[in-house]
């Protein structure tokens, strides 16, 4: 594998937060025009990848009153979408069993995919289980589309669909660093550096790494390189256990790494990823039902979706349940 300092991840999809809030407002404003112009703002993916836009209304005037009933979800819902499916994303790789490496893969391959996306434009929930199955395939731990979707029932066509648009939207960047990999290195280097205990090491790790799933859940895997998300996560477990000075521990890694950094500039990067996780907020099931029938009123006018589940209703009335679950935020 590259090394990260010359890789894509770090070229490409490192951020600042001023970059981060304009590519979330552009990808919204851009879905909000939709609704304006077409009624709908969900797009149709094809059996081949291929995107089909909504069909412009013929008559916006006689129509206006109904579109008028379907409000655009905001930046800060659309956060909120984002976060409910990386945490649902997280269920399903503990679900099967995947380990670390699936889980921080996808996670990152879903916070991309909606930098280029907005929510009301393809279904989280379609993304999320997508790049699950592109990360088991990139990470060589491949499960097939339909044993995925049968584990949680789920159409796996679905998934299929969306592998081509997952990757573009990607730009085909599928090497990711996650922080896990640095937790383990950074912790081999500390017994080096000040010889604990077997114990006191395994806590100091067992704790950073706990504090690794939440950061990944945050928006900070897209902002700092991954050696910087481990030492945050280690210093926090270290506030905790008190195995070394770890101030001391960081001027010794940037001595030894010939760091053009200086050692307050990375103190303020962990303690600015400590932030990112302390206003972490999780959405309540009343903030989700608001956003969700937001959301369906978006995709409420697209004809494809619409005719499809006519016909569906009309032919097998039995499936009605499984058809609206698809457009919910829940997973069964």
């Amino acid at each position: 594998m590259a090394d990260f300092q010359s890789s894509s991840h770090k070229a490409k999809w490192i951020f600042t937060p001023q970059q981060l809030a304009e590519k979330y407002k552009a990808t919204n404003n851009r879905a909000k025009q939709m609704l304006e112009k077409y009624g709908t703002t969900r797009m149709r993916v094809d059996v081949d990848g291929s995107l089909s836009y909504p069909e412009p209304q013929v008559n916006m005037t006689e129509n206006a009153d109904k579109h008028s009933r379907s409000k655009p979800i905001s930046v800060e819902e659309e956060q909120f979408m984002r976060v409910y499916y990386e945490y649902k994303l997280r269920e399903v790789c503990s679900a099967f069993y995947f380990p670390h490496k699936i889980q921080a893969t996808a996670l990152l391959y879903f916070k991309r995919f909606y930098l280029q996306w907005s929510v009301m434009e393809h279904d989280p929930k379609h993304v999320m289980l997508t790049c699950i199955y592109a990360a088991c395939k990139i990470e060589e731990n491949h499960v097939s589309a339909e044993e995925l979707g049968k584990g949680i029932s789920q159409d796996h066509q679905m998934i299929l669909n969306y592998e081509m648009i997952v990757y573009q939207s990607l730009e085909f960047d599928l090497i990711v660093y996650a922080p896990y990999r640095s937790v383990e290195g950074f912790v081999a280097d500390i017994e080096e550096f000040c010889h604990p205990t077997d114990e006191n090491i395994e806590k100091l790790k067992e704790i950073a790494v706990a504090e690794i799933d939440k950061i990944m859940l945050t928006d900070a895997p897209v902002m700092f390189p991954p050696g910087q998300l481990a030492l945050a996560a280690l210093q926090s477990a270290n506030e905790v256990h008190r195995v070394l000075d770890f101030e001391r521990y960081l001027e010794s890694v940037l001595s030894r790494q010939n760091s053009a950094h200086m050692i307050s500039e990375i103190s303020e990067s962990l303690h600015a990823v400590e932030k990112w996780v302390r206003k972490y907020s999780f959405p309540t099931d009343k903030d989700m039902k608001h956003i969700n029938r937001k959301l369906k009123s978006c995709w409420g006018h697209n004809s494809h979706d619409d005719n499809k589940k006519r016909e569906k209703k009309s032919k097998h009335k039995s499936h009605k349940s499984s058809n609206e679950m698809q457009n919910g935020p829940g997973l069964t």
